[in-house]
């Protein structure tokens, strides 16, 4: 990596904590790099994983998101809910290959200028060190990652979250938090999985071979989720290709 590199990073800051430890950081003439660009917000909470997204596609090399500390939330509990989709954002990153150590969840208070800087210093040499994010290499993950994170099975799940872990329904159960983190991961896998072929064969149908070669992805797989997709109405049988079937996004997708 050229040492002349310096990482341009978008950073998403609460204003009731991190964005007023931001503000002393700079009234203290706190020394740490100037390579974030802020955009306040009113509550972590408010951070979509989609915004991230949307940052590392248009030429950001990582995304800073500072919150209140757990339990500190101007609005109770808004950075419970950061936290939760964060994780979630991370195991999709990992998944598509372009990696968790890409974003950064700080919590900093109004009154921590210090830990603030340290931790912007500390993630800007991280992500020094794993180089620019490239975006044009990244199309078809940035692509799946953002179609995925729109659908409403990861948003209904992370929304359900508290509400079936951490308090008990009608019959006084409640889900195991082990357990129902393995249902998530599944449905992290198998959505960014169908966002990538979507992504795909709205743009021209495609064979299973060809969709297995650009996505990655065991052929037995590809048609697992070409079957979810087709029970969907978000993709059809188009024609063929010799005696392959080609699939495309169905009209009302």
């Amino acid at each position: 990596m050229e040492t002349s590199f310096q990482p341009k990073i978008l950073a998403f800051l609460c204003n009731w904590c991190a964005y007023a430890g931001a503000d002393l950081a700079g009234v203290s003439r706190l020394q740490y790099p100037p390579n974030i660009r802020v955009i306040r917000t009113m509550c972590s909470g408010r951070v979509d994983p989609l915004f991230v997204i949307r940052g590392l596609k248009e030429g950001f090399d990582g995304v800073f998101i500072g919150g209140c500390h757990i339990g500190d939330c101007h609005y109770q509990d808004g950075n419970v809910y950061t936290l939760r989709r964060m994780d979630m954002l991370a195991n999709l990153l990992d998944i598509s290959g372009i990696g968790r150590d890409r974003i950064r969840l700080v919590w900093a208070s109004a009154a921590e200028a210090q830990p603030y800087a340290d931790s912007v210093t500390d993630f800007t040499v991280s992500i020094a060190g794993l180089g620019p994010m490239a975006p044009d290499q990244h199309a078809l993950a940035l692509a799946g990652l953002a179609r995925s994170l729109a659908t409403t099975r990861l948003r209904w799940l992370v929304g359900i979250d508290r509400q079936v872990t951490e308090r008990e329904n009608v019959y006084h159960e409640k889900t195991d938090p082990v357990h129902f983190q393995r249902v998530i991961q599944e449905a992290v896998e198998t959505e960014y999985q169908k966002a990538m072929i979507q992504e795909i064969i709205s743009q021209a149908p495609a064979t299973v071979r060809e969709l297995s070669e650009k996505t990655g992805l065991p052929v037995y797989t590809v048609s697992l989720r070409l079957n979810d997709l087709e029970r969907n109405s978000q993709a059809e049988l188009s024609g063929h290709e010799g005696r392959s079937p080609l699939f495309a996004a169905a009209a009302a997708c």
